[in-house]
């Protein structure tokens, strides 16, 4: 895991946040019933499928990404949400 996370992705909205932080169980709120799959399919897919949801969902991966693979990932995403309601 890397840490220091000094990044902004535009992609990021804070509800994007809130869907990634709530299928992690770190707090947010649902997104719809699809978006809650999706999440499902960022979490079970291999490399090259991850890649491939990347390219529909940019700002789900990227979100993903950071809460999954950075130490300060999911402090970000929360940060995020809280910063904008």
């Amino acid at each position: 895991m890397s840490t220091n996370l000094h990044v902004t992705d535009p992609h990021i909205t804070p509800d994007v946040a809130a869907h990634v932080l709530f299928h992690l169980g770190r707090g947010g709120w649902p997104g719809s019933t699809f978006m809650q799959k999706l999440l499902q399919a960022f979490d079970v897919a291999d490399a090259l499928n991850r890649v491939r949801l990347a390219a529909g969902f940019p700002e789900y991966a990227a979100a993903f990404e950071l809460a999954k693979n950075h130490d300060d990932g999911v402090a970000f995403l929360t940060a995020l949400v809280d910063d904008n309601h």
